[in-house]
């Protein structure tokens, strides 16, 4: 009980923050990032019919105006741009839990509430329930910016509107908080570990774009293994090498095992070391 009380007090106290500038600026740059990936999905499908796209499902920006036009391609965009929303995820829940560090405010804060676990536990509910709000957001933009190309382009979006486009459109949606969820532990996690916020945002930026895809170029198994990519095929709804159970599988596993390391390090480790 003693945990709950102080999850939510933490979760109270953190609501404060949602006021700065800094969360619209993130949020606005994430519902923009929607916008450009369903404008380049969209407007860049191929007509032609030929590429990866044709095996079934979508595979990032490699689709056509058929698939397009069918109920799934409601939500086409809007998972095409699932690794760079995961991204800046991640970048959001590193930065600001580092620069708790930074400031000194967590050892004020430990001196007067030292349920360390249960601060974090606050504080992760009230992050994920905001990108929650963000990402319905972003979605009801990155439709109606699909709607826009779509016409203009001549694709015909009629079965969008149909009870298997508004499916395709919730899981859509449910696929992509689950991997911003994943992104958002292992941001905040890698922080909880480095605690400066320069030294985490290389470690993890780097790892999460040039060495994953340099290692996904050379052998195909790595969507299956490597975090980064496993949590975009989960925001993808499963991609060609790394089907959609596999990956909610290995990356719930990364995401509990990065969850204790998290509360290991927090609550073990001296806040001023």
């Amino acid at each position: 009980m003693n945990l709950v009380l102080a999850a939510r007090r933490s979760f109270r106290a953190e609501l404060i923050k949602l006021w700065r500038p800094s969360t619209a600026v993130a949020m606005g740059i994430l519902a923009l990032l929607s916008v450009l990936s369903t404008v380049l999905v969209i407007g860049l499908a191929d007509a032609g019919g030929s590429g990866a796209a044709t095996a079934g499902g979508p595979v990032g920006f490699d689709v056509i105006t058929g698939q397009v036009s069918t109920a799934a391609g409601t939500a086409l965009g809007f998972a095409g741009g699932s690794s760079f929303t995961g991204l800046l995820i991640f970048l959001v829940f590193a930065i600001t839990i580092t620069l708790e560090y930074s400031q000194g405010t967590l050892r004020t804060l430990f001196l007067r509430e030292p349920r360390r676990l249960g601060w974090l536990a606050g504080r992760m509910a009230l992050m994920l329930a905001l990108v929650a709000v963000a990402l319905i957001a972003a979605l009801v933009l990155s439709v109606a910016v699909g709607l826009a190309v779509a016409a203009l382009r001549g694709i015909d979006t009629s079965a969008w509107w149909s009870t298997d486009g508004f499916g395709h459109l919730a899981s859509g949606y449910l696929n992509a908080l689950v991997a911003a969820a994943f992104f958002g532990v292992a941001g905040t996690v890698l922080g909880l570990v480095l605690r400066s916020t320069a030294l985490t945002l290389a470690v993890g930026v780097a790892w999460t774009f040039p060495i994953e895809h340099i290692i996904q170029e050379s052998w195909g198994g790595s969507n299956r293994v490597l975090p980064g990519l496993v949590f975009d095929a989960i925001g993808q709804g499963g991609v060609a090498e790394a089907g959609y159970g596999t990956a909610l599988l290995v990356g719930a596993g990364y995401a509990v095992g990065a969850a204790v390391l998290g509360a290991v390090a927090l609550s073990r480790r001296d806040v001023t070391a």
